[in-house]
């Protein structure tokens, strides 16, 4: 029943607090309540639209960072600049449907410690996309020379940030119920 259970925390879950005001309003509202439906129009949607946009995303930031390291070395870098506005379109589709997703569920997001990590990782990612996509991959000699040092460090940092960022998302989908019985999520 718990896992189930899609409302604002009962009142024996979430010990004497109440739901913050916010949080309630957005819950009770039409389009979250259509999100939690039973509708296979939306939350299943939601989150198969929000999962291909992270595979776009992560999967060509990914790819990048893996030439920049040396994988592949006879693939120019520079047409792969132009894969770069998908991974933006990408990250619009995933910031779209994360709003609708938090909409959805915004006590179970916001009242999350990871949720606030994931948030941290989605910026640095996107940052380290858009520092290779200009310092990099715009850069006229960009496959005349040997890759810089920085090159491979950005490479790296993304590595990092996507496994991270990865593993923070589905993280999220089961740390809510230890949540409701009181357990602080932190890894």
């Amino acid at each position: 029943m718990l896992l189930r259970y899609c409302g604002p925390m009962p009142t024996e879950y979430r010990g004497e607090r109440s739901v913050d005001a916010f949080f309630a309003f957005i819950e009770n509202s039409e389009l979250s309540e259509w999100i939690r439906s039973d509708c296979l129009c939306a939350f299943p949607t939601i989150v198969t639209l929000h999962n291909i946009g992270m595979a776009f995303l992560a999967g060509g930031g990914i790819v990048i960072d893996l030439r920049l390291l040396g994988f592949a070395p006879r693939m120019p870098l520079k047409p792969m600049g132009r894969f770069v506005p998908v991974l933006w379109l990408a990250f619009a589709v995933n910031a779209a449907t994360g709003i609708l997703l938090l909409i959805g569920y915004p006590t179970k997001a916001l009242t999350n410690p990871l949720f606030y990590i994931k948030l941290c990782l989605v910026a640095l990612a996107v940052g380290l996309v858009y520092r290779i996509a200009i310092d990099i991959l715009r850069a006229s000699e960009v496959d005349q020379k040997p890759l810089a040092a920085k090159a491979k460090v950005l490479a790296v940092a993304s590595l990092a940030a996507w496994v991270a960022l990865i593993a923070a998302g589905r993280y999220l989908a089961y740390t809510h119920r230890w949540e409701m019985l009181g357990v602080p999520a932190v890894l």
